[in-house]
């Protein structure tokens, strides 16, 4: 082996990519604070860490993505011909830069933080041409869920199997279309339309193919990666469901960034209106969170009840978010929405009594558990998905059903008449996981089988 062989192998060895498939990694979200702790932590364990944006349409990368103290950062230009079909297929008609770059770098691992058509199969295609681990951390029930959310028919959980006319069915109802029509269409090809047509018509008749589109290309993508990282159990009966084998998948729980701050003891004796209970939602403002159930809730609360809610987070300019702020202008108690620092937020949490996290949908995480916990702050929220994994009820937290607005306000009356159940609550918080636990054991995972070397195609 010569020099240049072995500076190769031993570049190999250590190079981790990381897919975003999106042009920014700064900012809140569970997704973009993984990514971020995680690269910041591999060099520790020799790594080469490379966070991979992608431009996209009618957006640049900024100055803050561009330039890391920890981990590099490298841009692909836009991937080309991106229509309805290559959304669903997650295959658009040219990635460029996609080869050449693998081909440089000749990593040991390439691991996807989703799977669409900027990080989707013309990339898993490339890391497998040159002999590249490939691991995607199932972030979001985008994943595997043509309409993301993994909500049959925009309300209930869904178990997440795939099916061509269910999940057509799920699409429509998603569009307001009534039942009967809906599972008509879903029965029935249309040859009407195309997948070229952006028209709700054109959209509408083409459902059913966009469907199928999206089931072909999820089981094309098993084939290609070696491991499903996943946060949380339910998502293996989601995957296993559809056909992925067990021994693809790999449990490995987040963590926080921040040293843990447990056994707070500020709460009073009782809580008054000098002195009210203290609330927080910390997360963006999108239907799927359930901020709408906290806002119910207090419009059950009776003015009198000693109680505050604070929101941390962004997207409250959307029309969703304007939309929710109208209700704030009529009780006192609602505090204005305040985004804060990714480093600062342990800091804040701690100022309040409860972190209420009320998603109707089945969150991987959710972050906003770890880092109230963290931060020494009980839980209340829904039993479902990563929460109900996370949250033990009556120990270190309480569980609602989501949605269940009148249970989240009996919730809140029962803590404001009981601050010893709160403090008992805040005792029994366990020492949370941090992003060095994580790092770790997601390091065994790339380490895992037979050392690869770069294909003979690769230019490597």
């Amino acid at each position: 082996m010569n020099a240049a062989e072995a500076r190769l192998g031993d570049l190999r060895r250590r190079v981790c990519l990381h897919l975003v498939g999106a042009s920014t990694i700064s900012g809140g979200g569970g997704s973009n604070t993984f990514i971020r702790g995680l690269a910041r932590r591999q060099a520790d364990l020799g790594w080469t860490p490379i966070v991979v944006l992608s431009q996209g349409r009618g957006q640049t990368v900024g100055n803050d993505d561009k330039s890391s103290e920890n981990f590099e950062v490298r841009v692909l230009p836009e991937v080309r011909g991106v229509d309805r079909r290559a959304y669903y297929n997650r295959c658009p008609v040219e990635a460029p830069g996609v080869a050449e770059l693998f081909s440089e770098l000749c990593p040991r691992v390439v691991h996807f933080h989703t799977l669409n058509p900027a990080a989707g199969r013309l990339h898993l295609e490339a890391a497998k041409a040159v002999n590249a681990r490939t691991v995607v951390t199932y972030h979001t029930g985008g994943i595997s869920c043509p309409q993301t959310g993994l909500l049959e028919n925009g309300r209930a959980p869904c178990d997440g199997r795939l099916s061509l006319e269910r999940c057509t069915r799920c699409r429509f109802a998603n569009r307001g279309i009534p039942r009967p029509v809906a599972e008509f269409l879903a029965r029935h090809p249309s040859r009407m339309g195309s997948h070229a047509d952006s028209s709700l018509f054109g959209r509408l008749v083409s459902s059913r193919a966009m469907t199928d589109e999206f089931i072909r290309s999820f089981h094309h993508a098993v084939s290609l990666i070696d491991v499903f990282h996943i946060q949380s159990r339910w998502i293996a009966d989601v995957l296993r469901t559809n056909g992925v084998p067990a021994s693809k998948l790999a449990l490995v729980e987040m963590g926080v960034a921040q040293a843990a701050a447990v056994g707070r003891s500020d709460l009073p004796e009782s809580f008054s209106k000098d002195r009210p209970l203290r609330l927080v939602f910390a997360g963006r403002c999108i239907d799927v969170k359930g901020i709408e159930t906290i806002l119910a809730a207090f419009r059950i609360l009776p003015p009198a009840v000693p109680v505050e809610v604070s929101f941390l987070g962004s997207g409250w300019e959307t029309a969703y978010g304007v939309k929710l702020l109208r209700q704030f202008d009529r009780d006192i108690r609602l505090q204005r929405p305040r985004v804060i620092c990714n480093d600062d937020i342990l800091e804040e949490l701690g100022r309040h009594d409860v972190c209420i996290v009320p998603s109707i949908w089945l969150e991987t995480g959710p972050l906003a558990v770890y880092e109230a916990m963290a931060a020494g702050v009980p839980v209340v929220g829904s039993c479902l998905g990563g929460i109900a994994e996370r949250v033990r009820h009556n120990i270190d937290g309480l569980l609602f059903q989501p949605g269940n607005a009148r249970e989240l306000a009996q919730i809140i009356r029962a803590l404001v008449a009981c601050p010893d159940r709160l403090r008992q609550l805040q005792r029994n918080i366990k020492p949370q996981r941090t992003f060095d636990d994580m790092t770790q054991e997601l390091d065994k995972i790339y380490l895992e089988g037979e050392p690869a070397s770069c294909g003979s195609g690769s230019g490597c």
